[in-house]
């Protein structure tokens, strides 16, 4: 199977040197063990370095300035800038055309493993401990006003100022679900912010309160806000 060789020219140095505060996972269980930090954009198989953590549960994030991939991931309909940015839109394939698509990944959840490669958790930068629940099955668990963040890696520079709509199923019919985007992303990864502006409240014997309202932007710099574990 061939591969290809990613290298990002020096600019992951970019902003990940970020924040002089560094952010702290909360109530960390973990001040015996070695962990890493790390993303499965690819499968548990394959997971990406992004990082360690201190016995008192510091992280020092480092992004790897470069990876491996086969050529079947490279061409799967998960590398689509769409897929990847404007997958909640109703016309996201329409959002991007075919000539300005760019290779991209979302990391998925952030993960704890050992030094011994043992999955120990996940962690969620979160304004609010209740958007948690939420971010782990949203048709089941209430949205709060609030933000969270994703990890999206681009191949390269991405621009895109405008809104989408997103249509949501209720028992008292369609809702018009707004996303306004400011993102100025750079080659790398970077963090997009989700802001909950807004909350459609529902009948809850019928399904979760979900946003219908959400402002996304790319975060400046490592997320200043709450780290929380689950722990496994």
């Amino acid at each position: 199977m061939k591969t290809v060789f990613f290298t990002l020219i020096g600019m992951l140095v970019f902003q990940y040197s970020f924040s002089q505060t560094k952010p702290t996972i909360e109530n960390y269980p973990f001040g015996s063990l070695d962990v890493n930090i790390m993303v499965m954009p690819f499968g548990m198989e394959n997971p990406l370095k992004i990082g360690t953590v201190s016995k008192s549960g510091e992280m020092q994030f480092s992004f790897p300035e470069q990876f491996t991939i086969s050529e079947e991931e490279k061409e799967n309909l998960s590398s689509e800038l769409w897929m990847n940015l404007f997958i909640k839109c109703d016309k996201g394939p329409e959002m991007i055309a075919a000539k300005d698509d760019i290779f991209s990944f979302k990391t998925g959840f952030i993960s704890l493993w050992t030094s011994e490669n043992r999955y120990v958790g996940v962690i969620f930068p979160v304004s609010d401990e209740d958007l948690v629940p939420w971010l782990e099955d949203t048709g089941y668990n209430n949205a709060v006003l609030g933000n969270y963040y994703e990890l999206v890696y681009v191949a390269k520079s991405f621009q895109y100022n405008g809104d989408c709509i997103s249509t949501e199923t209720t028992e008292k019919g369609d809702v018009e679900v707004v996303y306004s985007y400011q993102l100025n992303l750079n080659p790398g990864f970077n963090f997009i912010k989700f802001q909950i502006e807004s909350v459609y409240k529902t009948d809850p014997s019928e399904r979760a309160s979900f946003p219908d309202k959400i402002s996304v932007s790319n975060a400046e710099s490592i997320p200043g806000t709450q780290w929380i574990g689950k722990y496994f």
